[in-house]
């Protein structure tokens, strides 16, 4: 396959039907033992407001597909490879546009009409189609007119275009009109109680289904040690911190978590050698938050010792995603 690494307009080409009812796949092959969650999903709102296809919070006003993020650049640099949901043919494409994680108003301009940054839209036949966006530059592998089957790598996750952080956006088309993969809702149509046996009218193989989880549940991105305070775009752009030693200037545990509710609060517990450390729960959170940092230590270089720490988000009195995590000072 012949790599892509100048900008190439997008185009549009006539395909032949691949399938009638394509049954999707993951967009990403997630590393063992990396971190993709989905972020956000399809906005079933037509108006001002946004609801997920659960009637929850997981999405934004206008939002037209799914996001599956990655934690950091770090993980961009690496190569996480988007792959074709289904077999299709290759529509359109483009690439060239630089990764860069939008944060001003002036970041937004310079991308303005080119949103989707680097990305691909196959064809599956059918009147199905899908769109991948924010893929990074210079990886994508197919030109338009190429044939690809479910599976087959299209390029990498990366943070072109109007990403606000490293993902891949896919918008799944029935006949030119957007809908969820997971319910094979759209917008404007009433949103559904989620079905933990995972069957419904989605479109989805049982791989697919099975990275839904549960939609009304928080995930946690990282938790662990840190030297110092942290927050969301220190991870995103230079990744995880390193542990903190004898000379580091503090020792504090810190939870990285996205998709929380109103009400949600975050407890942070440090031991040292079995012995109370540091402490914090955090007050309720005042509105729904697609992601959140907390963290709670001590000032000072650290002693000598074992030190444990256990973190978890609190909803509605009761401890969930609890994560615990040791480290030893020398």
């Amino acid at each position: 396959m012949n790599l892509i690494s100048r900008s190439v307009p997008l185009v549009v080409l006539v395909a032949l039907p691949v399938s009638a009812e394509p049954l999707f796949g993951l967009p990403l092959v997630c590393p063992l033992g990396a971190v993709c969650p989905i972020q956000q999903f399809v906005d079933l709102d037509p108006g001002p407001g946004a609801r997920d296809p659960w009637c929850g919070t997981k999405t934004y006003d206008g939002h037209k597909g799914t996001d599956f993020r990655v934690l950091s650049m770090r993980d961009v640099d690496r190569g996480v490879e988007v792959v074709a949901m289904a077999d299709g043919v290759v529509k359109a494409g483009r690439d060239g546009m630089a990764d860069r994680l939008v944060a001003t108003d002036q970041d937004r301009q310079a991308i303005s009409s080119r949103e989707c940054g680097n990305g691909l839209v196959l064809d599956h036949g059918g009147g199905f189609e899908t769109q991948y966006c924010h893929m990074r530059q210079g990886s994508l592998r197919l030109a338009p007119g190429a044939q690809v089957r479910k599976g087959d790598v299209l390029g990498f996750v990366g943070a072109s275009g109007l990403a606000a952080f490293p993902h891949v956006h896919v918008s799944l088309r029935r006949d030119g009109k957007e809908i969820d993969p997971f319910t094979g809702l759209s917008a404007g149509e009433a949103c559904t109680k989620y079905d933990a046996s995972g069957t419904g009218a989605g479109l989805l193989d049982a791989e697919a289904m099975a990275a839904l989880g549960a939609p009304d549940f928080p995930t946690v991105l990282s938790a662990g040690f840190a030297d110092g305070p942290v927050n969301d775009r220190q991870f995103m752009s230079t990744g995880l911190p390193g542990s903190p030693d004898r000379r580091s200037p503090a020792l504090v545990g810190y939870i990285w978590a996205i998709n929380l509710a109103e009400g949600d609060r975050f407890m942070l517990r440090i031991e040292k050698d079995g012995q109370l450390f540091s402490e914090q729960i955090t007050e309720p959170l005042d509105r729904s938050k697609a992601v959140y940092v907390a963290f709670a230590g001590k000032k000072g270089a650290p002693q000598p010792g074992q030190y444990r720490l256990e973190v978890a988000i609190v909803r509605q009195g009761g401890k969930i995603a609890i994560e615990i995590k040791d480290l030893r000072v020398d």
